[in-house]
């Protein structure tokens, strides 16, 4: 009988974060659908998995609490046994000084989507040797160039691109780590898109959340691309 993997997805209820875990699931990870906001969101999500012939379980954390953080994690060693593969998907805020966002805005804001995905990547650190693991973080095109009053989430994805390279030496060549930085990505069933919209972008369209689903089952399935 084949091992069970699995594999842990933060902010999973929604978006790009649901299409992974829904990827994840299709390819026989039990997946942990991590979420800290609607119940109803993430529980659709674990049905709509298991309908599908997969399995999943939806767990509420607040990854900007370091307790929270370090009881999820232990809780799922404790019933899994296994961490196979971690995806930092969570993140919030997209404001800045524009806004008048305070320090502790934006220190929520790093806590989220930066301090976590760290966090995370120490506390499954063994599993994830022990079982030759991957962790894919998700930064995004905000890393690089920027649109008015994002200082917190360019802040946060910047450091995720940093935080990825500086993992896959440290934890190479037992880890795997990688992010991918989308761009423009619709996250719903919108479709009405301009021609102006779609030639701004190089591929000739708006991404949607399969393709960036898509490109993290690739670097869960190779053994070379790390950093």
């Amino acid at each position: 009988m084949q091992e069970m993997k699995t594999a842990l997805v933060t902010g999973a209820g929604r978006g790009i974060g649901s299409e992974i875990a829904k990827n994840l699931a299709e390819s026989g990870f039990y997946v942990i659908v991590n979420y800290n906001g609607s119940r109803e969101n993430a529980e659709n999500v674990v049905n709509e998995i298991i309908s599908s012939g997969g399995r999943a379980k939806a767990l509420q954390c607040n990854v900007s609490d370091t307790d929270a953080v370090a009881k999820m994690t232990d809780d799922i060693k404790s019933e899994f046994g296994t961490i196979d593969v971690l995806v930092n998907n969570a993140c919030r805020g997209n404001n800045g000084i524009l806004s008048n966002l305070d320090y502790d805005g934006f220190d929520y804001v790093l806590s989220v989507g930066l301090k976590a995905p760290y966090e995370l990547s120490r506390l499954c650190k063994d599993e994830l040797i022990k079982n030759k693991g991957r962790i894919i973080n998700i930064a995004s095109s905000r890393a690089f160039q920027s649109e008015p009053d994002s200082e917190a989430y360019a802040s946060a994805k910047g450091g995720i691109v940093a935080l990825t390279h500086a993992l896959a030496i440290s934890l190479g060549p037992h880890v795997l780590v990688n992010c991918i930085a989308p761009g423009w990505i619709n996250v719903s069933d919108y479709e009405n898109y301009t021609e102006t919209d779609k030639a701004a972008i190089p591929a000739g369209k708006v991404g949607n959340t399969k393709d960036i689903s898509s490109m993290v089952m690739y670097l869960c399935n190779q053994d070379f691309i790390t950093g």
